[in-house]
């Protein structure tokens, strides 16, 4: 039964945060034939004094003005190099004090010649070789999984999406649930990456808290009793309309991560192939656990009882979001 997965599925939502899936971004800027500048931004999940110290390492460069040299200086910060050689091959080392929480990392290099790269590695990657050179095949993957893994960590996109799925109920109308949410997303995601139209980050969070916390009270509201609602009739409608808010979302994560210059396209194409991978997984999910449990009778009897006290958290923790973030903005 999908009420009996969602359930347990929000016992793994409350230990975590929602939508935290931006990796450790390191940026290496070339400055002359033998000076680099090298810049980070780790993201606030990491808990203070856990933060990696990150370096580049080779035995002719050395850091200049003032650095603190391999020590972990927070969140944000920066180091100037000064190498003894032109265009050395050095690495960069990320080095975290006790363990990697999972986070993926983001290497940019940018030459002096103007020309950039990038690339992503896993959290259990920590040496990284400069200066970089992907292939249009190799930066097609690195984005595909970095979509994948952004909607399979971004909870609050998740529960959403569960949310539609109750709605939806059959298999056909939730196809077409599905494909409304997944068109309308992607028509924002690429409006807002390619910079063609923007919209405060702050505030989109907001709305798409807002957003899970609407659809728990027309589920509650309505289940069980009469559904005769415009989002029960005409659910693909609601999908879509909320999905082009839920593209915004998506595309706070992808502009964090960068477009290569040569193939923003490419990039964003495949990061967006990459959410739906993701999504139809956890959709698929979702009906293998939920035909499993229709199996057992002491849940099937309980269906109602399990729906409303699943969706009861969901509407809690979309709540707890809205309030947390609205306190951001308003801070």
């Amino acid at each position: 039964m999908r009420a009996f997965f969602l359930l347990l599925s929000l016992l793994w939502f409350s230990n975590s945060t929602a939508d935290e899936a931006r990796p450790v971004y390191v940026e290496i800027n070339q400055l002359s034939e033998s000076e680099y500048l090298l810049k980070w931004k780790i993201p606030p999940v990491m808990a203070s004094g856990k933060e990696p110290s990150i370096k580049l390492d080779h035995e002719s460069c050395h850091v200049e003005d003032g650095s603190t040299g391999n020590r972990s200086m927070g969140l944000l910060g920066r180091k100037h190099y000064v190498c003894d050689q032109t265009n050395p091959a050095f690495t960069v080392h990320l080095s975290y004090p006790g363990s990697n929480p999972g986070l993926t990392s983001l290497v940019v290099y940018k030459s002096l010649s103007g020309d950039t790269a990038q690339v992503f590695s896993g959290p259990e990657v920590t040496i990284i070789a400069l200066p970089l050179d992907s292939s249009s095949a190799e930066v097609a993957y690195q984005y595909l999984i970095a979509g994948t893994e952004h909607i399979l960590k971004g909870y609050d996109h998740l529960l959403f999406v569960l949310c539609l799925i109750i709605i939806a109920g059959g298999l056909k109308r939730l196809l077409l649930t599905v494909t409304g949410f997944t068109l309308a997303h992607s028509i924002t995601l690429s409006l807002a990456t390619l910079n063609i139209f923007r919209v405060r980050t702050e505030l989109v969070e907001i709305l798409i808290a807002l957003s899970i916390l609407l659809l728990a009270v027309e589920i509650i509201h309505h289940h069980g009793r009469e559904k005769n609602s415009f989002t029960w009739r005409y659910p693909v409608s609601v999908s879509s309309g909320f999905g082009l808010l839920h593209g915004f979302g998506f595309a706070v994560v992808l502009q964090e991560l960068g477009l290569p210059q040569s193939m923003k396209i490419e990039a964003l194409l495949f990061f967006n192939i990459g959410v739906e991978i993701g999504q139809i997984i956890f959709i698929g999910g979702v009906i293998f656990i939920g035909l499993l449990a229709r199996q057992i009778p002491a849940i099937r009897n309980k269906e109602r009882v399990i729906t409303d006290v699943t969706v009861y958290a969901i509407g809690s923790c979309s709540a707890y979001w809205l309030f947390d973030r609205s306190v951001l903005l308003l801070g």
